[in-house]
């Protein structure tokens, strides 16, 4: 099992060096410091062995060959399972496959959708391949005399010992087994923090054992949200966060809107994250429509996403909420009903609430979601598209766009000038597997990008020139941005676009503070003059007299994000091992870090906990 556990590492590095380039020492740094884990990882694998061999102190005469031999093939192959499906997703995710993957199987086919049929097949078929070799190799090499159908303890002849030397013998072995689970080897405690070593993340994850990973998340994730991440005493946590995170006044620094109840478009672009964006820092002429309509509004250029996933970062914008590592409430049923929004809210004011997503509502319980916050969901299914026109995701943005335009002119006239309408809608064309009807960059990722851009910079265009536009706040946001060329430990991974446009907005300005996704809801309402204190105690207007601190918080499952005014601090959640502290190392950024941490776990919503 070790060895096959060793190959597996060096697996990991060859099948993903186009990521990374890396040296014959640092593989061999990678072996080294991942031994202890893996040295621990074989051994709870191999316990139930040895109990079962300490059996034949008292019965010798067990037929061992036929338990440890199928167990040993057994347990290697399904190993081999998850480290070969961590080695082929760390490609697309960048991250080590963990107990989060199991939420997405609800729905497979939207999970597999940004594969083709040729990749899943093969890469399946590697998966199953090389678990059946590495399972027969650990069978071959496992000591005979383990599999003798007499133990080595006993049976008669010459082998036989003395009852208490046979018993000293076993028991002296079970506590070296106990030790490995423990503390590995060389004295070091086996768990995630020694296998981080390097300052490139890749080899660091390569390090790690991906069963015992994988293993260890699973415990994680079984416990109480409460019992979660236990950072610091309840008392000093609770005295940090007051200090960094104040309830917010109602009155306002700055007035944006020209009136208190506009007509309102949200717009969440799939994966467009800061470094598409040419006028933000990223690459230039993939997305020159966003940059133009950013000039015509009011443009957050320090704006940050929360999550890495899409539930996560519709859940930050629609509802205020922060996001977890280790859990997506959008997939969390207990804590739907419980969840504010914006359109709850609005609905309250006496808006509609309408959201518009052009492919499976289904895929990440998305449905139910909306649904629970108070929006009426349309889907592919309700939108009027036809078979030809669907691919892989569903309908293409431009298709989805041109209905948007649709829906919003036949509320506005149902709804008349009187009653004011909340509409909500998603892109998904910049998206794996990148195919768009559209060929103007020879990028194929960012040309798919692009053709988000020029689909919603028709839309924006088209819009303007009907008469809704004249009460309309459109705000235009990144659900998250996406690892090409970055991986999660980049932060500016999170950076996003955010901007409000609209002949609802008031003036053309822009503004550096930090503003955080969880943060748009209260910054709105704060502009219509309407409460949001109780409701949304993650959201912060950021124009509000108390937002001295400017900070945003953002995670995925290997590791949490604190950026602030004086730089960024990146922490692995498992091991707590600092993945990035910049400009200059800040024990106050990580300390309020550990706070947001500890503090979301504590006041996550769930139904059954108020019942």
């Amino acid at each position: 099992m070790l060895v096959a556990t060793i190959l597996g590492k060096v697996e990991f590095l060859a099948y993903n060096r186009d990521i990374m380039f890396f040296t014959m020492s640092e593989l061999m740094q990678v072996l080294w410091h991942g031994l202890p884990l893996d040295i621990s990882t074989v051994a709870m694998a191999v316990l139930p062995v040895w109990f079962i061999t300490l059996l034949t102190v008292k019965w010798p005469s067990m037929p061992l060959r036929w338990i440890v031999g199928p167990y040993i093939g057994i347990v290697t192959f399904l190993m081999g399972c998850v480290t070969g499906a961590t080695i082929i997703m760390y490609e697309n995710w960048k991250f080590l496959l963990d107990a989060s993957i199991f939420s997405y199987m609800s729905s497979p086919g939207n999970a597999t959708a940004s594969a083709s049929v040729y990749y899943i097949v093969t890469r399946i078929g590697l998966i199953l391949l090389s678990s059946i070799l590495l399972s027969f190799l650990s069978v071959a090499i496992t000591p005979k005399s383990i599999v003798l159908r007499k133990s080595r303890y006993g049976g008669g002849g010459r082998r036989q010992q003395h009852a208490p030397q046979r018993h000293t013998t076993a028991y002296l072995l079970t506590g070296l087994l106990l030790c490995f689970m423990l503390w590995g080897v060389n004295g070091r405690r086996a768990d995630e923090r020694s296998a981080f070593h390097s300052e490139k993340i890749m080899l660091n994850h390569a390090a790690i054992n991906p069963v015992g990973h994988m293993v260890r998340s699973l415990w994680t994730y079984s416990k109480d949200f409460n019992e979660q991440f236990r950072l610091m005493p309840e008392e000093e946590c609770d005295s940090i966060f007051t200090n960094i995170f104040p309830t917010d006044t109602e009155d306002i620094t700055d007035t944006l809107f020209r009136t208190r109840r506009p007509d309102i478009l949200t717009i969440q672009l799939e994966s467009m994250g800061a470094p598409f964006i040419e006028s933000l820092g990223g690459a230039k002429n993939v997305a020159p429509e966003l940059c133009q309509w950013m000039t015509r509004g009011v443009n957050f250029t320090n704006a940050w996403a929360t999550s890495f996933r899409t539930d996560r970062g519709t859940v930050s914008a629609l509802s205020g909420y922060v996001s977890y590592p280790t859990t997506s409430l959008m997939m969390t049923d207990s804590c739907l009903p419980l969840l504010p929004s914006l359109a709850k809210t609005l609905k309250g004011y006496g808006y509609t609430a309408d959201y518009m997503y052009s492919g499976n509502s289904n895929h990440m319980n998305k449905r139910k979601y909306m649904e629970a916050v108070g929006f009426r969901m349309w889907d592919i299914e309700d939108i009027d598209v036809a078979p030809e026109e669907r691919d892989v995701w569903g309908a293409n943005d431009s298709i989805a766009m041109n209905r948007m335009l649709g829906l919003i002119q036949r509320t506005k006239q149902e709804n008349g000038a009187e009653k004011p309408f909340f509409w909500a809608c998603q892109t998904i064309s910049s998206h794996e597997p990148w195919e768009v009807p559209y060929h103007r960059l020879d990028n194929k990722v960012h040309n798919a990008f692009a053709y988000t851009d020029h689909c919603v910079g028709q839309f924006l265009d088209s819009l303007s020139r009907t008469s809704v536009w004249d009460n309309l706040l459109v705000v235009v946001y990144a659900d998250h941005g996406h690892t090409y060329g970055l991986t999660f430990d980049n932060p500016e991974f999170f950076h996003m676009p955010l901007f409000f446009i609209g002949g609802a907005v008031s003036k053309v300005r822009t503004y550096d503070t930090i503003i955080a996704q969880n943060d748009m809801v209260a910054t709105i309402l704060s502009q219509m003059g309407i409460p949001h204190n109780e409701e949304f105690p993650w959201s912060r207007n950021v124009f509000s007299r108390n937002y001295t601190y400017p900070f945003a918080y953002c995670n995925y499952p290997a590791g949490a994000l604190f950026v602030d005014g004086s730089g960024k601090t990146m922490m692995d959640v498992q091991s707590g091992y600092i993945m990035a502290d910049e400009p200059e190392p800040s024990g106050e950024r990580l300390k309020h870090l550990q706070v947001m941490l500890q503090k979301t776990y504590d006041t996550i919503p769930q139904a059954d906990k108020t019942e």
